[in-house]
Order: C-alpha cells, then sequence, then structure tokens
C-alpha cells in the first residue's frame, strides 16, 4: 500500500456548516504520514535497469527465477556476457537470496562478487554487462521505477509494448525458432488511415487507433506478443503455431476490426485493416528476413484490394477455388 497522507487538525462538522478559512498559499501545510499496511502484497520484482532487455521485469513470489541465456531461464537475458544459467534467486518466507551458478563473469551484488546472498531492497544484481534491480514490491522506489519502465516499454497512446520492446521480443522468438519452435508472425495495417488523419485530424486518428489496439489487446492470448510499430503499423508474434492456426488468428482479428464502430465528431466511422502472416522458415537468418517476407504478405493485401490476410499460397489457393475449368 502506498504511504497516505493526510492534513493536520481539520475541523469536524458534526452536522453544522462552518466555513473553514482557506490556508495560506505562501505556508507550508503539514501532513501526517501513516505508514503502509501490515498486509502489504508479499514479494518482491526483478528489473532489468541496464543493459540488454532494458525494463525486463519478473515476479518474485514463491518460485525460484532463474536468469541466465539459456531459454529454459524464468528471466532469459540474451547478451553474450551472461552464462546460459547464470544465477537463481529465491524466496524463504519473506527473505530473497541469490547464489551464482557458476558463471563465467560472475554474479555481482553492488559490485561485490558473491557465490550466495541474501537481497535487500533496492540491491543491484550485475550479470556480465547487465544490472538487475531486486525491488520489494510496493516499496516507494519499486513505484517510481514501475512508473519509468513503463514510459520506456509502453506505446502512450496504445498501451502496446513500443517498437524496442516488440523487437526485443523478436529476437527472443527467433532465436527459439533456429532451434525448430514453430512460430508465425502476423503484420497489421490499417487501411485508408491516412485519409482518417488528413480529413478528420489527429485526434480521430488517435481514437481510431485506440480502437484497433484494444481489439487486438482482446485478441491475442498468453504467450503472444503483440506491439506497435509505428503510425497504424502494428504486429503480433506467435509462437508454437503453424502457419494455418497463424491465419486463423488473423482471420479472427481481421474481422474483430472490421466489426469496430468508431464514434468520432463528425459520426460513427467503420475501419479495415489487412494482414500479412507468415511462418519462420529453415532458410531465413535473421529476424529482418523474418519482418521482410511478412511485409511482403501485408503489400500483397493491400494490392489484392484491402481487409484480407494474405500469406504464402493464399492467392494460388484463391485460384484454385475460384478456377471455372472443370476438373478431370
Amino acid at each position: 500500500m502506498p504511504a497516505r497522507f493526510f492534513p493536520l487538525n481539520q475541523p469536524a462538522t458534526l452536522g453544522l456548516v462552518k466555513k473553514v478559512p482557506q490556508p495560506d498559499p505562501h505556508t507550508t501545510q503539514r501532513l501526517r504520514v501513516v505508514a503502509g499496511e501490515p498486509n502489504m502484497r508479499p514479494g518482491a520484482r526483478l528489473v532489468v535497469i541496464h543493459g540488454a532487455n532494458l525494463g525486463k521485469t519478473v515476479e518474485l513470489i514463491d518460485k525460484p527465477v532463474t536468469i541466465g541465456r539459456a531459454p529454459v531461464c524464468s528471466m532469459q537475458i540474451e547478451h553474450r556476457s551472461v552464462s546460459r544459467l547464470h544465477c537463481e534467486v529465491w524466496p524463504e518466507g519473506e527473505r530473497f537470496f541469490v547464489r551464482d551458478l557458476g558463471s563465467t563473469n560472475s554474479t555481482m551484488i553492488n559490485d561485490g562478487p558473491i557465490e550466495l546472498s541474501e537481497l535487500k531492497d533496492g540491491d543491484q544484481i550485475k550479470i556480465g554487462e547487465i544490472v538487475i534491480k531486486f525491488l520489494r514490491r510496493e516499496s516507494l522506489e519499486d513505484r517510481y521505477l514501475q512508473a519509468m519502465v513503463e514510459l520506456a516499454t509502453v506505446d502512450s497512446l496504445t498501451q502496446l509494448p513500443n517498437r524496442r520492446v516488440w523487437r526485443e521480443a523478436l529476437e527472443t522468438e527467433v532465436s527459439r525458432a533456429a532451434q525448430g519452435v514453430p512460430l508465425a508472425l502476423a503484420f497489421v495495417d490499417l487501411d485508408h488511415f491516412k485519409r482518417i488523419n488528413d480529413e478528420l485530424g489527429h485526434l480521430a486518428g488517435d481514437e481510431v487507433l485506440k480502437a484497433v489496439a484494444q481489439e487486438i489487446r482482446q485478441t491475442v492470448r498468453v504467450g503472444q506478443v503483440a506491439g506497435r510499430l509505428g503510425g497504424e503499423e502494428f504486429a503480433v508474434l506467435l509462437p508454437n503455431m503453424p502457419l494455418a492456426s497463424a491465419v486463423r488468428f488473423a482471420e479472427t482479428l481481421r474481422a474483430g476490426v472490421e466489426g469496430l464502430r468508431v464514434s468520432l465528431a463528425t459520426g460513427v466511422r467503420r475501419i479495415t485493416t489487412s494482414v500479412g502472416v507468415v511462418q519462420w522458415q529453415p532458410g531465413m537468418q535473421t529476424s529482418a528476413d523474418f519482418m521482410r517476407a511478412a511485409d511482403a504478405e501485408l503489400f500483397r493485401a493491400k494490392a489484392e484490394g484491402r481487409n484480407k490476410v494474405c500469406y504464402p499460397g493464399s492467392s494460388a489457393m484463391l485460384a484454385e477455388q475460384t478456377d471455372p475449368k472443370p476438373r478431370s
């Protein structure tokens, strides 16, 4: 619970209407601080405050958290200075401890190397070139840092992860896809959005973006990562999903956006979107290859009339379905 502040010497009314003198604006008002409640939520957080994955946060409640470069780690930090299994943090009652797991570059607490140490609120855990802050949940510093993390990682208009955070998630998922884990990607772009901005103004455009972002948030499931890439373009990472399932997801999202009716100053506006969907292929080398493939399908959706989902082979399937020639 955050600390609460109450002015001293507030007059009691007791049913009488009494004129309360206005405080002198040049005089400092006295405040009484009420301490946090004894049943404050238990637990703590680990927040990356420097280096790769800036802003990444993991909750510490009742389970150990392994930190390292390996995909099996509960807090994966993909950086060459971090060992595959670098260190582990775990709770014992209301106390928290950290131990090094034989890492190459050691685990440091406030610049001192450790093998095993108890963590105190505000401690900095350094693993390679990455600095992670340990914070008791709901402490003043925790609340401040959470606000700063939100500013650095969340798109303020749509409340989706911003481009930088989404790209970091993309790199993480691509590294897993390169090891054989299925991964699909959907690029989503609003149709004729520039027309809305030009005709109705940017405030109207903002309302449309917020409505579409809300539809995206309602459509994505746990483990899927949506983000705003910029302007009217969004992207969704779909881990552990084959292409057919990703296309169904994209079609659900497209239909959901088409069903939106956004109330603007000039009346209710209908919105549509075009979506390009691809799956990671063994021949791809980098995340840039993956994004270019999704962008190509998105471009094709625009070229073929908009308000549709395109994916590799979709045009051939459509041609086969509409082919007037008799089949043998």
